[in-house]
């Protein structure tokens, strides 16, 4: 293509200090790589053109940029009939490198004469000859694809969270509620990885298994206040469906954790592993406890009797409470250690103790003042029994993961 002066002609006709110039290159690099799904052989067809001199580097770079983009297609296609979490997973893919892209637009002839000069290339400078393009171009051109995703990583990578909302966005949940369906959302099956990118795995499956716990627990307060004999029985259904999905979570992640507790480890990556299996015995139990919570409801159902208005009151104070020590767990599992504090999860389970002991002795004076009848009042103990159980299991949850132990005054 050096001596075709058609093709030179024709590269030659585009004013390399047009952006617009520099957006059709990205198209076309963006659309050819997409076809082609190989940034890497798209990157020598650019190579070539630019060591040959027949593609100024300006253009050449843009090239670069939209193979950057394109490349994504890849995983995008891949992902198209997975769930949703892979294909939020792809669609980050992509986000990223537009994101980069974006921000390098902005500044791109001051990046590419950074990454030029560098190189000791000057575009501007005398015409080279054609062995010392073949000597430096491919340089800039390398240079500047390393540079590219040194510097966008290093930006994007404090915003994250923000990157995460945005692709929430873009990839809703499908009509089916996928969290109703057991299935490992980030624990793959296959080779196994390095003990620490398996502890890394297994700690986010935990944090998942602690959500659908506290979302369980928001279904057994729905249920208390259904009255509809249809919408009672489909909800007290899927507190069923949750509940043996926290047997198989349990199973399957206990399961992982002791095929990575085979390989040789640390002491440090041991112990972390223990208290990983205590947590999910743990969320477990509050599994177990939910689904205990919504059987008394539903025996009070049953027995055509009911609470009276101020031990509503009092039930729905301690699920206040309760949700209120799950929301704090959350926090904590989520969160990184040296920056979270016990003292309120502590300080929760402190105050459901004293609020079941306060009850309980309301309860008896009631009975005996003919408020309600025995039975009811067994129910209505029951529930608040079992509330201060489950803050018990959420304390558990919390030590094991701050590996600490609280100190009773």
């Amino acid at each position: 293509m050096q001596h075709n002066q058609s093709v030179i002609d024709f590269f030659s006709s585009f004013d390399v200090n047009s952006y617009f110039t520099i957006l059709i290159f990205l198209l076309i690099g963006t659309v050819i790589t997409t076809i082609v799904q190989s940034s890497a052989a798209v990157m020598a067809i650019t190579i070539l053109l630019c060591s040959t001199g027949v593609l100024p580097i300006h253009l050449g770079i843009a090239l670069v940029m939209g193979e950057n983009i394109g490349t994504t297609a890849t995983a995008n296609l891949a992902a198209l009939g997975a769930n949703t979490q892979a294909r939020r997973t792809a669609m980050a893919h992509l986000v990223f490198n537009v994101i980069g892209v974006m921000w390098v637009l902005i500044v791109f002839y001051p990046f590419v004469n950074m990454i030029c000069n560098m190189v000791g290339y000057n575009p501007e400078g005398p015409k080279l000859s054609q062995a010392e393009l073949a000597i430096k171009l491919p340089v800039v051109l390398a240079a500047f694809h390393t540079c590219f995703n040194l510097f966008n990583t290093g930006i994007l990578i404090w915003f994250i969270p923000q990157i995460e909302k945005l692709v929430c966005i873009i990839i809703k949940p499908g009509k089916k509620d996928e969290e109703e369906e057991f299935r490992l959302r980030f624990i793959q099956a296959g080779i196994m990885k390095t003990p620490e990118l398996s502890v890394l795995e297994a700690h986010k499956e935990i944090s998942s298994f602690a959500e659908r716990m506290q979302r369980m627990f928001g279904m057994v307060r729905e249920l208390l206040g259904t009255r509809d004999d249809s919408n009672f029985a489909k909800l007290y259904s899927r507190i069923e469906k949750y509940e043996n999905i926290s047997d198989n979570m349990e199973q399957e992640i206990a399961k992982y954790l002791s095929a990575v507790s085979d390989a040789h480890l640390s002491d440090d990556t041991k112990g972390k592993i223990r208290d990983m299996m205590r947590e999910i015995t743990e969320l477990e139990s509050i599994g177990d406890s939910c689904y205990n919570l919504a059987r008394t409801i539903s025996r009070l159902v049953n027995s055509k009797e009911d609470f009276t208005e101020k031990q509503y009151e009092r039930i729905h104070q301690m699920f206040e409470l309760t949700d209120d020590s799950l929301s704090q767990m959350n926090i904590i599992i989520r969160g990184r250690k040296e920056y979270l504090d016990t003292t309120r999860s502590f300080n929760i389970e402190t105050e459901i103790n004293n609020y079941r002991k306060q009850l309980r002795n309301q309860n008896i004076n009631d009975i005996n003042n003919h408020e309600y009848t025995y039975n009811v009042g067994t129910m209505y103990m029951d529930i608040i029994n079992e509330c201060e159980k489950l803050a018990d299991y959420v304390v558990n949850v919390v030590e094991a993961r701050m590996g600490t132990r609280r100190v009773e005054a």
